[in-house]
C-alpha cells in the first residue's frame, strides 16, 4: 500500500504541475473535453469494476442548475482499442488476471497522442477490482480533472488577449490570462467586465477590489456575499433598472484554498437577476493583496439558458475554474 500512496502522491504533483505538455511529434489527441474512454473486458465493464467507475465519474456537477455529469463515458474491449480509439485524451484501461499481486495503477502520458492521459488499473480479480476502484475512485477521477484543468489553463495562457493582459495588469497590478475571444464590458473604478458571448451561452469575469476590513479566514459567507452584491449590481440585466445579484434561494459554499502559496477563499453558488429572470452559476475567489491592502475578487459566471440541457454547463464552470489559476498577485 505504501506503493500505492506514493504513485498518487506522485500523479497529484506531476499533474499539479503541469508538466506533461503537448509532444508536437505525435497525433493531436481527439475526443471532447471530460470524455473518457474506458477499455475493458465485457465482464469487468459490466459487473461490479464497472459499476463502480460509472458510480465514480456520473456524479454529478457540484453547484450547476442542470443535471451534469463529471465525465461523459464511453467504452470499448480490448479488441477495439485500435488507432481511433487509442488516440483519445483520456484513457482508462481495466486489466484482471493471475500475473498482479494485488490491485495497483500506473499513469502514462502522451502515450498514442498529445495532450493525453492514460491510467492502467491492474487487479488479481474483477472483486479485487471493484474493491480497489470503490476505494481510490475518487483521487482517479480527481487525477483527469485536474489534467483537463491544467489543458485549459494551458490553452488560456497560450491564447491570452495581451490588450485585457495589459488592462489587468495596469488596473489591479497582478497577471491573469483571458483568452482571445473575450470582450471588455466594462471597465470602472475598481471593477472590470469581460465575457465570451455565445449564441446560447455566456461566460463571463468579474474582477473587482475594496477595502479590507477583514483576513481571507476572518471573512463570513455574509460579508463576502455583500461586498460581491456591492460590486456586481454593476453589471445590468436585460430590462431597465435590472442588474446582477447573488441569489438567496441557495446560499453558496464557501471554503478556504491555497493556489500558488496564496490563500484564497471560495464562494460557489448562484446568481441572479434583480428586476427580471436570468440566472446561472458562478465561482468567486477572494484573497487578501498586502501591497495593497486591499481585497481582490475574481469572479466567474455562466449564463447558459437553453431548454433540455442542450448546452452543457460544466465545461464552461471549469473553464472559469481553469482561467482563475492563470492568475499571479505579486507577493
Amino acid at each position: 500500500m505504501k506503493k500505492l500512496t506514493w504513485i498518487l502522491a506522485s500523479l497529484v504533483a506531476a499533474v499539479g504541475t503541469g508538466c506533461h505538455s503537448s509532444d508536437p511529434v505525435k497525433a493531436p489527441s481527439s475526443g471532447r473535453a471530460y470524455e473518457l474512454f474506458v477499455v475493458a473486458p465485457a465482464e469487468l465493464w459490466e459487473g461490479a469494476a464497472g459499476d463502480t467507475v460509472r458510480a465514480i465519474f456520473s456524479q454529478e456537477v457540484e453547484r450547476i442548475n442542470q443535471p451534469e455529469p463529471l465525465f461523459d463515458l464511453l467504452s470499448v474491449p480490448p479488441a477495439n482499442f485500435q488507432k481511433t480509439v487509442s488516440r483519445h485524451r483520456n484513457i482508462l484501461i481495466l486489466r484482471t488476471g493471475a500475473q498482479y499481486e494485488r490491485s495497483d495503477m500506473t499513469a502514462a502520458y502522451d502515450v498514442y497522442s498529445a495532450p493525453q492521459l492514460q491510467v492502467t488499473v491492474t487487479s488479481p480479480s474483477a472483486d479485487s477490482m471493484a474493491a480497489f476502484l470503490h476505494t481510490y475512485g475518487r483521487e482517479l477521477e480527481q487525477f483527469y480533472e485536474i489534467v483537463e484543468r491544467n489543458r485549459f489553463v494551458a490553452q488560456a495562457r497560450k491564447h491570452r488577449d495581451p490588450e485585457i493582459g495589459a488592462l489587468i495588469r495596469e488596473k489591479f497590478g497582478f497577471e491573469m490570462s483571458i483568452p482571445t475571444n473575450y470582450r471588455v464590458r466594462l471597465d470602472t473604478t475598481d471593477f472590470l467586465w469581460v465575457s465570451y458571448e455565445l449564441p446560447l451561452a455566456s461566460v463571463g469575469f468579474l474582477i473587482y477590489t475594496y477595502p479590507a476590513d477583514s483576513t481571507v479566514t476572518d471573512a463570513t459567507t455574509g460579508w463576502l456575499v455583500a461586498a460581491r452584491n456591492g460590486a456586481v449590481r454593476q453589471v445590468p440585466g436585460p430590462s431597465k433598472g435590472s442588474y446582477m445579484s447573488t441569489s438567496t434561494i441557495i446560499p453558496p459554499d464557501r471554503k478556504l484554498l491555497t493556489v500558488e502559496g496564496r490563500q484564497w477563499t471560495q464562494l460557489r453558488g448562484f446568481w441572479d437577476v434583480k428586476g427580471d429572470f436570468m440566472g446561472g452559476p458562478f465561482i468567486n475567489y477572494t484573497t487578501y493583496d498586502g501591497a495593497t491592502g486591499r481585497m481582490v475578487a475574481i469572479d466567474g459566471y455562466v449564463y447558459s439558458p437553453s431548454p433540455n440541457n442542450q448546452v452543457p454547463m460544466r465545461n464552461y464552470i471549469r473553464q472559469v475554474e481553469a482561467i482563475f489559476r492563470t492568475v499571479r498577485i505579486p507577493e
